[in-house]
């Protein structure tokens, strides 16, 4: 690996994206006057990409506080197919002019998340400041609060919210699972986009109440008629 890296350790609980790339690097001697294979490309290009969507799914679960276990490999699952090619066409055309911007960025991110480089109280700071500006500066994504609110705005990562949510809260797994049927039947994505506003409200006892009530049909409805309206329908 690059002679500017020193041995490294991670932490436990380091992405496996990181991980991953920490090994791809090892057998590289003096990489930057070699050509990497083509193989090798491509495989630092994936783990970046997920790397990048691994860090949106980490500030979902923060802000929801889902925790780092089941809920987070559900949120990056739904991540990955909701990002396609085109969210990625820039960073892939920056790569292909200059393929050793692989090197750096990974470099970057495995020093930021190596235990010998970082002390663990100081990462979360260094994390928040590097991953944003990859954003911005490889994929050109200058706004990642607008990012974050398209990502939170689609109905699989709000599924996954709501029902994660419920499951820390405890509530009656019958009740529970009468939701997921009510998400799992809608077909337009209003549900979950009805039932979010009062998850970000820190409203869940009271949609609690409408889904037993059943007065959540009449939102809904009423919704729909509004939306109809805004349509000329």
């Amino acid at each position: 690996m690059d002679s500017n890296l020193p041995s490294l350790q991670f932490p436990e609980g380091t992405s496996l994206f990181t991980l991953a790339m920490a090994r791809a690097l090892e057998p590289i001697d003096h990489a930057e006057t070699l050509r990497l294979s083509n193989e090798t490309r491509d495989h630092l290009t994936n783990l970046i990409q997920g790397r990048m969507l691994e860090y949106l799914a980490d500030q979902i679960c923060h802000r929801y506080s889902l925790g780092m276990g089941e809920a987070k490999k559900q949120v990056i699952h739904s991540l990955l197919s909701i990002f396609s090619d085109e969210f990625f066409t820039l960073f892939r055309s920056k790569i292909q002019t200059n393929p050793d911007l692989l090197l750096m960025i990974s470099r970057r991110i495995i020093r930021t998340e190596s235990q010998s480089a970082t002390p663990i109280k100081s990462r979360t700071n260094r994390e928040d400041g590097l991953f944003p500006a990859i954003f911005r500066k490889y994929f050109e994504y200058t706004n990642l609060n607008r990012l974050q609110s398209m990502v939170e705005s689609d109905s699989g990562v709000q599924k996954i919210i709501l029902l994660n949510l419920l499951k820390n809260r405890e509530v009656d797994p019958k009740l529970i699972q009468t939701i997921q049927i009510i998400l799992d039947e809608d077909t337009d994505g209003l549900c979950p986009n009805l039932f979010m506003e009062y998850a970000q409200k820190n409203n869940l006892d009271l949609l609690l109440a409408q889904v037993k009530s059943g007065g959540w049909r009449y939102e809904m409805e009423s919704l729909r008629q509004r939306l109809a309206l805004l349509m000329g329908g």
